[in-house]
């Protein structure tokens, strides 16, 4: 319901804007934010293996452009998004599976210079464990939600080959177990390098590092370093190792530690 409103909103503002000599294009080909590289949350398609034992971490999603409005100079791209992410580990002769976690946002790129670009959002997420860890973890399960908005600022930097993020989530309801509302979590990282290897193949480098405010804060923290090949710079097929250290970005686990090494295939559309 809350989708169908916002569509709802959506076509009712684009109409105004486009009679007050706006334009407004849906489905549009249009990107203005890359896909954040090495973040373990991003709106993408990815299958990475545990090096140390037979563990898979999975994610099927996406994110679609909806609609791109232009009015008075100013151009803004809004966005739908939805993530579900979960963890296999190897049982014999099939696959447990772990967690589902679903992710859903509605953003909205504002580019403010060339290289500049502003991103509003609103958001949920929750976090689940699913049959097979009730049973064979006897896990104590918690009811782990927040709903969120997010601002954040993109950057181009020509001096490495790539592009800069920093921004916020702010937690207006956020459950686990019992509301713990008006937390933060601060993200930032960075995507560089892009060596050229061979026609589109390139090798590129990149960081993320989060802040958690149910964990006072303790951090977060992935490093990648893979190859890619791109039709454009925001459209990507990549194959990476991944170190990821730090504060569990499962839910149902968010006040353990953890340090994996992967390598997976990454699919950002």
């Amino acid at each position: 319901m809350k989708i169908l409103r916002f569509f709802i909103l959506l076509s009712c503002s684009s109409f105004l804007a486009a009679q007050d000599g706006g334009v407004i294009a849906f489905v549009p080909d249009t990107q203005f934010v890359p896909s954040f590289t090495a973040s373990g949350t991003e709106h993408r398609l990815s299958y990475a293996k545990d090096l140390a034992n037979g563990t898979f971490f999975a994610g099927l999603g996406g994110s679609f452009p909806a609609a791109v409005v232009r009015y008075k100079g100013i151009e803004c791209l809004v966005s739908v998004s939805g993530t579900v992410y979960t963890t296999l580990a190897s049982a014999g002769v099939k696959f447990r599976v772990t967690n589902a976690d679903y992710y859903a946002d509605v953003t909205f790129d504002i580019p403010v210079s060339g290289e500049t670009v502003l991103r509003l959002g609103a958001g949920h997420t929750s976090h689940h464990l699913v049959d097979d860890a009730v049973i064979s973890l006897s896990a104590s399960v918690l009811n782990y939600a927040r709903d969120y908005v997010q601002l954040f600022a993109v950057q181009q930097l020509p001096i490495i080959r790539g592009f800069a993020y920093a921004g916020t989530y702010y937690n207006r309801s956020f459950i686990i177990n019992k509301h713990r509302d008006g937390l933060f979590l601060f993200q930032f990282g960075a995507d560089g390098g892009n060596l050229p290897l061979y026609q589109t193949l390139e090798l590129y480098s990149a960081f993320d590092i989060k802040f958690r405010g149910e964990v006072n804060y303790a951090s977060t923290q992935s490093y990648q370093i893979g190859v890619r090949t791109r039709n454009n710079r925001f459209r990507a097929i990549r194959l990476a190792y991944t170190f990821r250290t730090g504060m569990e970005e499962r839910g149902q686990f968010y006040n353990q530690r953890s340090t994996t090494q992967s390598i997976g295939l990454f699919f950002d559309f």
